[in-house]
């Protein structure tokens, strides 16, 4: 899975000029990439779980660089979601 991997720096605050469409499609962008990592981290635990003892250690720290991006994705979506919130849209 392939989605915009960005960090707090990275984003850039909305201004009072900017249309709701905008935002609607930062939100439902933001919401499609933590669903896709959210994805990832179910395939990643599939593979630890189901693969070889030799292969565990790799297994388990794709699972565990798959929960990082999860949760870089999901406080992204956050930030965007507060953002609606405070539109009050």
């Amino acid at each position: 899975m392939s989605w915009p991997r960005r960090s707090w720096s990275q984003v850039q605050p909305l201004g009072a000029t900017e249309r709701r469409p905008a935002l609607a499609d930062a939100f439902v962008d933001s919401w499609v990439s933590w669903r896709e990592a959210s994805e990832d981290v179910r395939t990643a635990y599939r593979w630890w779980s189901e693969c070889a003892r030799p292969e565990r250690a790799l297994a388990f720290a794709g699972y565990r660089a798959a929960l990082d991006r999860e949760q870089q994705a999901a406080s992204i979506h956050w930030d965007w979601a507060e953002r609606v919130q405070a539109l009050g849209t």
